[in-house]
């Protein structure tokens, strides 16, 4: 045992060896010794087992001869390398033609930035990053989630799996309408006492796999929230209600006629009522202030953003609200339908993985999770899936749940085209968001963009950048409070798919179609325009190798875009995406959807599905609010059968 646990610390020395190269080759003078555990404990999320031994597996290989040998050509173990040789390991690693090393060296890259640029220390001083704004502030919990520390069944009418809006909003109307609910959520439960805003910290601790999730190809990083209130607690609080050619599409393509016949009208005037939708705290931001400039100068449409607010203070972080709102002004599932269903008797499990639903013959009885390290059984008369587009699927495929589950994924994924100010930007602070433009958003038949901005704090925007060299990145992240840019969110057409790998764990494919790549494309070419018009003296494309111009010279646009369209967006660009819908869809035929009009699955009876998942078609707009308004119509339609 003792020689076990020996080799065991070995090879982590090993390991952290190799990350503590690379990231010096990253990082250059910035590098401290925290990093590697930092990088390590990263990895540590990463969904997928396999995914995470791969990847430690190949730094203990790269720290011996023949392993290094084989990956670089050299009979040097990678902690022996100076920083600059590991820098330009890392610089031929990123144009190589071999996509493994392509994606390799993204990895170690982002390990290192966001290691960094996530933590305090001089670096924030330097790039102008205050960090926090004070401690948060002292506020009661308002809800009481159970504690499990033994083995433990329990039995109720409904059983929510997922707390954002969807199965906070199916919960709170279900428990209001007298049904005994029990509310199971994978994320923990914190308050405004517990939002302290520290950014790395924070994403560990709100996010889905502490932020890590990416697609197979790691083409998209994928973030959704994993906490009591879901997704609800760390979003924008932006309610756009679906467009109308979006939910006559959403008919077209699913058989439902009550996305056009009035129902979902009044579940969204239902919802919108109960989580205060209003432009009264859409006050702009300076990133916002350019944004909404640019495009007045250009003539294109802009209004402020609909905002699930009340009472908000924007002199008190609105920047950090991504990290939770303090103040309790973002009307989250979290401050709204799960108190409502706490008040008529709801109870809540935090901390809850659910590993399988329950299934006798053709039939949902209940699901079967870990909480605390002890299994927790819940009996039911009805299940509802709400643990949003990527979890669900993986929830039902475990459970054996087979048809089109998983598939017909959409990712709504965001860039931006990146513009350099003489004045500050200090693009972190300011209201999550507070204007829009949606000129192009009917372009091939309502397949354009959204143009938003959002805060970006050290951590995310190091991510972003583009790394070149260590000494580049500094001096782009030293620039940063200069920096801002303008959102391209294009309504994709373009389906990916949820697996499940052997662990259970999710894996999403996921690539853009041309049509999509065009229109992202052209999505960032006006976008360039928008921060020209705003006063930018430098653009930038989002490709890991930028192009760049400086506006004021004859045809430097036009030049630009030609480039930017020649360099195309099918493999050298990271794309975010903040909303994952489609991949169980609504639907009348089986062989296209996974759930019927009433939210239930089509092969098992009494399994309901009431989130973003169930979207026949992308909605291309922020999608909160429609999930409140698909699970306030399915959670009404239950109540009234099981009542």
């Amino acid at each position: 045992m003792r020689q076990a646990r020996r080799h065991v610390a070995e090879d982590l020395r090993s390991v952290e060896g190799a990350l503590a190269s690379f990231a010096r080759g990253v990082l250059g003078p910035d590098y401290t010794p925290e990093l590697p555990r930092r990088m390590l404990h990263t990895l540590s999320l990463v969904a997928s087992a396999t995914d995470r031994r791969r990847l430690v597996t190949t730094m203990r290989a790269l720290d011996t001869r023949a392993g290094a040998l084989a990956l670089t050509g050299k009979p040097v173990p990678v902690s022996w390398l100076p920083g600059a040789e590991a820098e330009a390991l890392l610089q031929a690693w990123k144009t190589s033609k071999l996509a493994p090393a392509r994606q390799l060296a993204a990895v170690l890259i982002t390990l290192a930035t966001t290691g960094l640029y996530g933590h305090p220390g001089p670096h924030w001083d330097r790039i102008g990053y205050q960090g926090p704004l004070g401690p948060p502030p002292e506020e009661p919990k308002r809800l009481h989630p159970l504690a499990i520390d033994e083995p433990t069944e329990m039995r109720c009418d409904v059983v929510v799996v997922g707390s954002g809006a969807g199965g906070g909003c199916a919960a709170g109307i279900l428990a209001e309408a007298g049904l005994d609910v029990v509310v199971l959520e994978k994320g923990g439960y914190r308050n405004e006492a517990d939002f302290h805003h520290r950014e790395s910290q924070a994403m560990q601790e709100l996010y889905l796999y502490g932020g890590s999730l990416t697609t197979t190809d790691l083409g998209c990083r994928v973030l959704a929230g994993s906490t009591l209130g879901g997704g609800t607690v760390v979003n924008y609080a932006t309610t756009f209600q679906a467009p109308d050619y979006v939910l006559k599409q959403w008919a077209e393509t699913s058989g439902i006629d009550a996305f056009v016949n009035g129902d979902m009208a009044a579940s969204f005037e239902a919802v919108s009522r109960r989580v205060n939708v209003n432009t009264e705290h859409s006050r702009p931001s300076k990133r916002d202030e350019l944004l909404r400039d640019g495009l007045t100068k250009l003539g294109w449409h802009n209004e402020p953003l609909p905002r699930a607010a009340k009472g908000c203070s924007h002199d008190v972080g609105c920047g950090w609200c991504g990290f939770g709102c303090r103040v309790g002004g973002k009307q989250s599932s979290m401050r709204t339908y799960l108190e409502d269903a706490a008040g008529h008797g709801a109870r809540m499990v935090v901390g809850a993985d659910v590993r399988k639903v329950i299934v006798s013959g053709d039939r949902a009885e209940g699901v079967e999770a870990v909480a605390a390290g002890h299994r927790l059984t819940v009996r039911a008369r009805a299940v509802i899936a709400a643990a949003g587009a990527i979890e669900t699927p993986a929830l039902l495929l475990r459970s054996g749940v087979k048809g089109e589950v998983g598939k017909n994924l959409r990712l709504h994924p965001g860039t931006a085209a990146w513009g350099r100010f003489d004045d500050e930007v200090r693009a972190w602070e300011g209201t999550l968001q507070a204007v829009y433009s949606g000129e192009f958003r009917h372009w091939d038949g309502g397949w354009g963009p959204l143009f938003e901005t959002v805060p970006i704090h050290p951590g995310a925007g190091s991510a972003a950048f583009p790394w070149l060299s260590a000494s580049q990145h500094r001096e782009m992240m030293t620039d940063y409070r200069h920096i801002s840019f303008c959102a391209n969110l294009t309504r994709d057409s373009s389906a990916g798919r949820v697996r499940i790998a052997r662990d259970g764990s999710p894996r999403v494919d996921y690539k853009l179609n041309g049509d999509d790549q065009r229109r992202v494309a052209e999505g960032v070419i006006r976008a360039a325009q928008v921060l020209e018009a705003a006063g930018a003296t430098e653009v930038s494309s989002p490709h890991a190798l930028p192009c760049t111009y400086r506006p004021g010279t004859a045809d430097a646009h036009r030049t630009w875009a030609d480039e930017t369209r020649e360099r195309g967006y099918a493999r050298d660009v990271t794309f975010f995406s903040y909303h994952q819908m489609g991949s169980c869809r609504m639907g009348t035929d089986p062989s296209t959807s996974v759930v019927d009009a009433d939210n239930e699955s089509h092969h098992v009876k009494d399994l309901y599905v009431m989130d973003g998942s169930t979207f026949p078609l992308a909605s291309g707009v922020n999608p909160m609010l429609s999930i409140y308004a698909i699970a306030h119509r399915g959670a009404t339609k239950l109540a009234a059968r099981l009542s």
